[in-house]
């Protein structure tokens, strides 16, 4: 029988460890990119900072997979991609708008998100 508290433990400073060099895999569900395509939303007062990795699929021949991060006050937010790859075309602009020819492509997304420490003010 499957019992998935055999797969962790608690590590170093309270943080949730993996056991066996155990992984996770990610399958949506999906949304599709087109012009402007939304990924995720909050309010500035939920979280301060957040992490995604995006993988976008069009067909066998056109992935990418993009990580970026976002730091959030409150009437601003910066976005910084921090890394991508592809399989020799680019597939999205971020914020995910679908580039020519690719429009309809299919992403999943992982986020970390940090709550914010201090209340926001204006």
């Amino acid at each position: 029988m499957f019992n998935i508290a055999n797969y962790f433990k608690e590590g170093i400073k309270k943080t949730l460890l993996v056991t066996n060099n155990g992984a996770t895999s990610h399958n949506g569900p999906w949304k599709q990119a087109y012009t402007n395509t939304q990924v995720e939303r909050w309010h500035a007062g939920e979280f301060s900072a957040a992490e995604f990795t995006i993988s976008i699929d069009y067909n066998n021949a056109n992935k990418e997979i993009v990580k970026c991060i976002v730091a959030v006050g409150v009437d601003y937010a910066n976005l910084s991609v921090v890394g991508r790859s592809n399989l020799g075309n680019d597939l999205v602009d971020l914020l995910i708008s679908a580039k020519t020819g690719y429009e309809g492509a299919k992403f999943i997304f992982t986020a970390n998100y940090f709550q914010n420490q201090n209340p926001l003010t204006s």
